[in-house]
């Protein structure tokens, strides 16, 4: 009985050698993609050029770090699942409406709910709707928060107006705290 085994251990170890050197391989092109990449997986930090991306408004109208230069923006990541993005929408909506008539200054609404597009938008157009919301709304397919290095939301990122992420908030921030720093970043040349 043992010689009858001998051929079916010998067949066990070179298929859990083989097992072994695919996981090997596979986990050395990851680490390879991973070092390659490394600068893209850190948060963006205060005084960082907004990282690269490329996207759409709701509107159809083509989105980048370009169209974010010469004024200040307010990108607010939210979903309309999440608990805590519904109670800081009241602070977002007031500073919409509190610069309104500043054309240098924009919100833009980068929305993380998921599912077809379709079922997504309506979702997210009943929210607005409900709350009086007109602000710009960026449909991220999570380009934008892995650019940004955003992993909880609510969270927002002040960008000056030469394109640098300024501040940053995880969570809720008091209108008080969003106003002292626009004003401050449109008080700058």
């Amino acid at each position: 009985m043992t010689d009858a085994r001998r051929p079916l251990d010998k067949l066990q170890v070179g298929i859990g050698a083989l097992v072994v050197a695919l996981v090997v391989v596979a986990g050395a092109q990851d680490l390879g993609i991973g070092l390659q990449n490394w600068d893209s997986y850190t948060p963006v930090t205060r005084g960082d050029p907004v990282p690269e991306f490329s996207t759409k408004l709701d509107d159809g109208t083509a989105f980048g770090p370009a169209q974010l230069e010469g004024q200040v923006s307010l990108l607010t990541f939210w979903a309309t699942w999440c608990g805590a993005c519904k109670l800081e929408m009241p602070t977002v909506a007031a500073i919409d409406r509190g610069y309104a008539g500043e054309s240098e200054f924009v919100v833009y609404g980068v929305n993380r709910d998921s599912g077809p597009m379709n079922e997504r938008r309506q979702l997210v157009q009943a929210f607005l709707a409900d709350r009086d919301l007109e602000f710009a709304q960026i449909y991220d397919d999570g380009q934008l928060a892995r650019a940004f290095g955003v992993e909880q939301i609510p969270y927002m990122v002040l960008v000056d107006k030469q394109g640098r992420a300024r501040h940053m908030h995880l969570g809720q921030v008091s209108e008080r705290t969003l106003r002292a720093e626009i004003d401050a970043l449109l008080d700058e040349d």
